[in-house]
């Protein structure tokens, strides 16, 4: 006799129902977290959304987003899903034979190797920032002559300097010390792909006409650090001998694309990442002592990544409750800030408000429920290295500076839907040199 509960078999069209546009959808699509977290009031955990002309199939049990994470990629695709969203903002010939990946960069040592040039741009950033204080022009900050500040203090939008930081750490790892910088950050920042998550809306009907011109300007970039034997040696060289079969122009390019690739993939999200903790540190100076729980927890506060896989085969996903029959074509996702905030681990506090005390070394991470850097073979591979970037930085600018912040909290952009959040306002803190 089968004393094995019943557990019911339940087809997409029997479960919740809503429908309204996500953002790369329509310009007038709601805030995305908002709505799904009233459908999942509204529906519980599983239910369906209609968006334009596809399904999603939204989960966000935890017995459904083990499912999820353990689905092979070849039934149910999150590189497909990734892919189609980059190819909102940057150009399909970018894609196309790539020679270096993401994956190849972050293994223990190579991820040693990096840490010179993490603190090399470091430091390059703590200078700007006196440079503000002592009265030199600068770039990141405003110092005395604006916004209220005083002699021996200084301002600077958080997320602005962590930004330029981020680009600092990539290109100075990737392209090389002797890479020229700020023109580099004007074309990087034109081929950011975190656009097509981070403004959605701008996406709908964009040519890439822009990012095919930067390409270009950065492949010429590449001709010239080829072209200098007595640059720095730096991982530039070992891309370049990835492409030794090529010559002139297609050896520029080849070299350039993969390059662009690196930058966008590990620089995404790390400088928000990098603000989101500075913020924190700001904000809450008794609860910096544990840089990595700081991190983890200002990340997780941060999170606004919708995950989707396309399914690509008839599968089946049990959330607990039903087993879910899913047909090729439709998208299966979830929304990470939607159950980030709704745990309520921890001493003190709900899953809105800054805990870092509930992080004992990374358990969090092993609670799907809660996303940082992702779970199962989709764990973001730069995990360690923007760990290590992340609370480098933080240590250095508390160790340089007394800081304060400005700002009673972070807004987030309210149509993004992916990554770690961009501020819909600027975020000032005060900082002055350290004294003890």
């Amino acid at each position: 006799m089968n004393n094995e509960p019943f557990v019911k078999t339940t087809t997409v069209a029997e479960l919740g129902r809503v429908s309204f546009e996500l953002p790369w959808d329509s310009h007038d699509a709601p805030d995305p977290v908002a709505a799904l977290t009233a459908a999942r009031a509204k529906h519980g955990d599983t239910f369906t959304l209609q968006s334009g002309e596809t399904q999603y199939v939204m989960i966000f049990s935890a017995a459904a987003l083990e499912a999820f994470y353990e689905l092979p990629e070849r039934v149910a695709s999150k590189g497909l899903a990734d892919y189609r969203m980059l190819l909102r903002k940057l150009p399909e010939v970018l894609f196309n034979g790539r020679r270096t990946f993401a994956h190849d960069l972050f293994g223990a040592t190579e991820v040693t190797g990096y840490l010179p040039n993490v603190d090399h741009a470091i430091a390059l950033g703590i200078t700007e920032l006196q440079r503000d204080i002592t009265g030199v022009t600068g770039i990141t900050g405003i110092g005395d002559e604006g916004l209220g500040g005083n002699a021996g203090d200084a301002v600077v939008d958080v997320f602005g300097f962590a930004r330029r930081l981020g680009h600092r750490i990539g290109i100075t790892s990737w392209f090389g010390k002797d890479a020229p910088f700020e023109e580099l950050v004007a074309l990087l920042d034109q081929l950011d792909g975190a656009d097509a998550f981070v403004h959605p809306e701008a996406m709908i009907g964009r040519e890439p006409g822009m990012e095919l011109a930067a390409m270009a300007e950065v492949a010429n970039i590449v001709q010239q650090l080829l072209d200098n034997p007595d640059r720095t040696p730096s991982f530039f060289d070992v891309v370049a001998q990835r492409w030794h079969d090529t010559h002139g122009e297609a050896r520029a390019t080849g070299i350039a694309y993969d390059l662009i690739l690196l930058h966008i993939a590990t620089m995404t999200n790390l400088f928000a990442a990098i603000g989101w903790a500075l913020s924190c540190a700001a904000r809450y100076p008794n609860d910096a002592g544990d840089l990595d729980r700081l991190a983890l927890e200002a990340i997780r506060l941060g999170q606004r990544s919708i995950i989707t896989r396309e399914v690509l085969c008839p599968t089946t996903l049990f959330d607990g409750v039903q087993v879910i029959e899913l047909k090729a074509g439709m998208m299966l996702a979830t929304m990470a800030p939607v159950t980030n905030r709704a745990i309520s681990a921890g001493a003190r506090a709900d899953g809105n408000t800054f805990d870092p005390s509930r992080w004992a070394g990374p358990a969090l991470r092993n609670d799907v429920t809660v996303a940082t850097f992702g779970h199962g073979e989709h764990r973001c591979p730069a995990q360690r290295f923007s760990m290590l970037a992340i609370t480098r930085t933080v240590s250095a600018v508390l160790r340089a500076f007394e800081i304060s912040a400005e700002f009673d909290g972070i807004e987030p952009l309210p149509l993004q839907v992916g990554g770690i959040a961009r501020p819909a306002h600027e975020c000032l803190i005060r900082y002055r040199p350290r004294t003890t």
